[in-house]
């Protein structure tokens, strides 16, 4: 089953609903609309129509042009929030995520977690659908209200009555579904999929097919970036060494939150001061166990600085972390529940490699293998022995 989240792409107006006082439709002129505020629905506005239509429907909108960067980082952050839930997770740039629940012991703790984490990432309720594929969760998403779970067992039988326009096509696809009289997707599965991929093309066929809720496409697995950095340029340029400890220790703090959300550690670390009129210096160093917190990173960054004699005074200086672990908050729940009572959602491969970590780290005898000794006791130390 997967389930999918429907957010919205803006970042802006994700954080703050109430900025513009009213509806707020996101898209580009002459295309269609990507993103519409809770505010926007009531007057008919859902992403996929043309924007025109949107402002005819919704003239008091306030509309806003896509912001690229805002999207980008928006879509890192949810899915470092969702990435240990569920073995596949996939957030795409117009405003939607899914998760494969394929294979997760509590799949409803899964849910649930995700709700609560993509409402403090975002600012809003989302709306969540739960399906056998990713198609149909979008669209059981899409009918959800805001902060409820919308529930689909046989996908064909709930597309059916649903308009076309589901689809996603472009505007002349969709004009020539509602020629041929197709403006359900009841109506769409009907037809063979080469009878529509002649009128339309191979879309046509993928019309089809999605229509009878046979789900042909597969999802994406997101991945912790293996890079990231933080930088501050100074004006006027600053030659007070106090001043550029207190702005490390700040650019400390900021990727380690960033560490905390994607769960990875820094296995390298590198150090950039940019002088007004001179080369670039710099200072790096492998560590051995992977640094995450910003007392780790300004412990060792720290200690460069103060003992760095800089050449000139300093216009702008970058943390980069060029090499970072795989996600170690993912490896609690490789077999049972953690905090969030979320589990078994990891392979023998991410077993072994933790293992190897745990053992590198902290010595051969730490980890251990569970014997049952006596499964029945009330007394967890009881039921098993651990043996090396």
């Amino acid at each position: 089953m997967r389930v999918c989240c429907g957010l919205t792409n803006h970042l802006e107006l994700a954080r703050r609903p109430d900025l513009y006082g009213g509806p707020v439709v996101v898209g580009e002129w002459e295309d269609q609309v990507i993103a519409a505020s809770e505010e926007a629905r009531p007057f008919g506005v859902e992403p996929g129509m043309p924007l025109r239509q949107a402002e005819h429907l919704c003239p008091n909108a306030t509309f806003l042009p896509p912001d690229p960067v805002a999207t980008g980082r928006l879509r890192e952050l949810i899915s470092s929030a969702l990435y240990d839930l569920a073995p596949v997770v996939e957030v795409r740039s117009e405003g939607v995520a899914w998760l494969d629940l394929s294979g997760v012991v509590r799949q409803g703790e899964s849910i649930r977690e995700a709700r609560r984490r993509l409402r403090s990432a975002i600012g809003r309720e989302p709306r969540l659908g739960l399906a056998p594929g990713p198609f149909s969760a979008r669209v059981a998403a899409a009918h959800a209200r805001p902060g409820r779970l919308v529930q689909v067992d046989d996908a064909r039988a709930f597309l059916a009555p649903l308009p076309s326009r589901e689809l996603s096509l472009d505007v002349e696809q969709q004009e020539r579904l509602d020629l041929l009289g197709l403006r359900t997707l009841g109506a769409v599965a009907a037809l063979g999929p080469r009878e529509l991929e002649s009128q339309l093309g191979i879309v046509g066929r993928h019309a089809v097919l999605l229509s009878r809720g046979l789900e042909p496409d597969q999802l994406t697995p997101w991945r912790p970036p293996q890079f990231t950095s933080a930088h501050r340029q100074f004006e006027p340029p600053v030659e007070d060494r106090e001043a550029l400890l207190f702005v490390a220790r700040a650019l400390c703090d900021d990727l380690a939150a960033e560490l905390g959300l994607r769960g990875a550690g820094a296995k390298q670390v590198r150090v950039r001061l940019v002088f007004e009129v001179d080369e670039p210096d710099q200072r790096e160093s492998v560590v051995r166990q992977p640094l995450s917190g910003g007392a780790e990173l300004f412990g060792l960054i720290g200690g460069w600085i103060k003992e760095w004699q800089p050449r000139a005074p300093i216009t702008e200086l970058w943390i980069e972390l060029p090499v970072l672990e795989a996600a170690g908050r993912r490896q609690l729940v490789l077999w049972g529940p953690h905090a969030a009572g979320v589990g078994g959602c990891g392979n023998s491969d991410e077993v072994g490699a933790a293992l190897e970590r745990l053992q590198e780290r902290h010595g051969d005898d730490v980890v251990g293998k569970p014997r049952p000794s006596f499964p029945s006791s009330p007394l967890p130390t009881q039921r098993f022995d651990w043996v090396s």
